[in-house]
This record gives C-alpha cells, sequence and structure tokens, in this order.
C-alpha cells in the first residue's frame, strides 16, 4: 500500500523479489568537478576527503576508504548554456533529458512541463509501482502542510516524491529521529524561526544511515552548497561541506555497505569555482560507495536513474 498525506489507498498486487542492494541518493545541489585549486575551490579541503573530487583527484572515505565509482558527469546534455536546476535534478529523478524537452536549462522550481514529467516518469512512482520502498528522508515543516496546495512551493524532489504517492515526512518524523532537514544541523531552520534544537552533521548523518538500511530507494537533498555558491561565500561554503563531510563519512560508517548502495550526486556546478557567482559548465559529482558490484560508469545526469533502476532489479524486463 501507498500513502499520501495520511490517506491510504491499494495498489495493484506486485510479486515482489527482494532487490540486490538497497540504494541511497545523496544529493548535493550545485557542486561540480573542477581545479585542484584550493583558492578557488573549497572542494580540495584536506580535511574532507569524502568530498574532494577533482579534475585530478578522487576522494576518499576516512571510514570506507575510496569510492567504487567517482567521475564528473555531463549536466549539460547537448543544450547550450548554463546547467541549472530545475532541469538538472528533473533528469536526475526521471532520466528524460529534461533541458531537451524544454529546449533550455531552467533554473528553479519546475514549471508545467517538468511537473509533467516529473508526474508521469518519476523514479520513485516507478519504484514504488513496482512493489518497492521509495521514500524521501527530509521533513517537511507545518507552514508546508499549513499553506493551501496551489501555494506551496515544489521542488522536483518534492514533486516527484509526490508523483509516488509517499506520505511526506514531517516535523514529527524530525524531532523522533525518522527524518532530517536540508540544512543537517538545524540552523537554516533556527534562523527561519523554528525553535528546534541544534543538531550535529553526525548525528543527522546517522539517521540518514539508519533510515536507508530501512527502505529500498532512499532519497536525501541537500541545498545550501548552491545558495553559498551564488553568494561566492566561502565561509558559507566551508560551513556547508564540513557538515555534508561528517554527515557521509557517518552514512558510510553506520550503514551496511554490503547491502547499500550510496550514490552522491549533483546537478550541476557551482561551489567549486567561488571566482562566479553563476552556475558552470564543469561536469557535475559523481561518487559511489557500497554495492555497486559492476553496474554501468554513469556519464551524465541521464545516467543516474537508469543505475538506480539496475541497482535495485527494476529495469524493464526484470
Amino acid at each position: 500500500m501507498r500513502c499520501l498525506y495520511g490517506s491510504r489507498f491499494v495498489v495493484p498486487s506486485v510479486t515482489r523479489a527482494r532487490p540486490r542492494r538497497r540504494v541511497l541518493l545523496f544529493f548535493i545541489d550545485g557542486i561540480g568537478v573542477g581545479s585542484s585549486d584550493a583558492s578557488i575551490n573549497p572542494l580540495v579541503s584536506l580535511d574532507r576527503p569524502v568530498l574532494r573530487l577533482t579534475e585530478r583527484e578522487t576522494p576518499r572515505s576516512a571510514a570506507v576508504g575510496a569510492p567504487a565509482s567517482a567521475r564528473g558527469v555531463d549536466a549539460s546534455l547537448g543544450i547550450p548554456g548554463l546547467p541549472q536546476s530545475a532541469t538538472g535534478q528533473t533528469t536526475i529523478l526521471t532520466g528524460v533529458n529534461a533541458p531537451a524537452a524544454m529546449g533550455r536549462h531552467v533554473s528553479g522550481l519546475p514549471g508545467p512541463t517538468l511537473r509533467r514529467i516529473l508526474a508521469e516518469s518519476s523514479l520513485l512512482k516507478e519504484l514504488a509501482e513496482r512493489g518497492l520502498d521509495a521514500t524521501f528522508l527530509n521533513a517537511f515543516g507545518p507552514r508546508f502542510f499549513e499553506a493551501e496546495p496551489r501555494h506551496r512551493r515544489l521542488s522536483a524532489t518534492t514533486l516527484a516524491t509526490l508523483a509516488a504517492g509517499v506520505k511526506l515526512r514531517t516535523w514529527e518524523d524530525l524531532t523522533e529521529g525518522r527524518a532530517v532537514v536540508h540544512d543537517l544541523t538545524h540552523w537554516r531552520m533556527r534562523d527561519y524561526g523554528f525553535d528546534l534544537p541544534r543538531r550535529e552533521p553526525e548525528e543527522a548523518g546517522a539517521i540518514i544511515a539508519r533510515e536507508a538500511m530501512r527502505a529500498d530507494f532512499s532519497l536525501f537533498e541537500y541545498f545550501e552548497t548552491d545558495r553559498a555558491a551564488h553568494a561566492m561565500d566561502r565561509a558559507a561554503a566551508d560551513r556547508c561541506l564540513d557538515d555534508l563531510s561528517a554527515a557521509l563519512e557517518t552514512v558510510l560508517s553506520q550503514a551496511d555497505l554490503r547491502e547499500l548502495l550510496v550514490l552522491v550526486v549533483s546537478d550541476h556546478g557551482n561551489l567549486e569555482d567561488l571566482r562566479v557567482k553563476t552556475h558552470t559548465k564543469n561536469p557535475a559529482f559523481f561518487a559511489a560507495w557500497g554495492a555497486w558490484d559492476g553496474l554501468p560508469e554513469p556519464r551524465s545526469l541521464l545516467d543516474i536513474a537508469p543505475l538506480v533502476r539496475e541497482a535495485l532489479g527494476a529495469t524493464a524486463g526484470a
């Protein structure tokens, strides 16, 4: 059964074979593979080796070592201009070339065409229809649920989740340790006026690891990196990367990587070059730890959804 805002409805019976592995898609907005020059690229820091993917270097986890795969993936997808979030994230979450469908790269939140693509081709929807557990680990605050549906700001990740009929996690899930917010430690939520205690990034990572081991497919989204890059703010960038590094290291050390495949994916470049306010044309960040076991190397954002399907045994005819 699937659940949407607490209402339940029955989906057709599916013969459910145990997938070969579980998958966590650890999505980080706006980090690309760029220069190894630490003066312009905060990803180069020796204090955060798990995120140190550059044109000459490969990341390494202090807990579990080198990833099974790490590379830059094409975010331009044959369309001129700078890659953007709405089209890039839609592509990641569907396997559809969203920039080609739009004829351009689209920033911000998905409009009608991208919403239609997400409604029809959401990876979470496809997995749920195959009888697999698909979930979004980010918690949504009371303001989201109190707003009229037509006034809600819906990101690609949210739309992909809603298309699957998957229940969104709430503040109750957050406070009871079943969810995280996008900033990991609650600093942004506290700036917005929410009365939430500070959470250490390692605690957030432990929650992500635990919840990812309970589902076939899990999604986590972090987007403060893109904000820091647009502001060309090195201190903010370092703060984001410190939190992300600590959380990701905790995920890798606490999850069972014999069973869980952790995919760290971005939608476009930005933070890796703090000399500019805009996105970049650098390849987007991709790294994979855990149950890789001969999966195909992705070349572009178009390959992420098919990679997840293959990892879960959810390809056509499977």
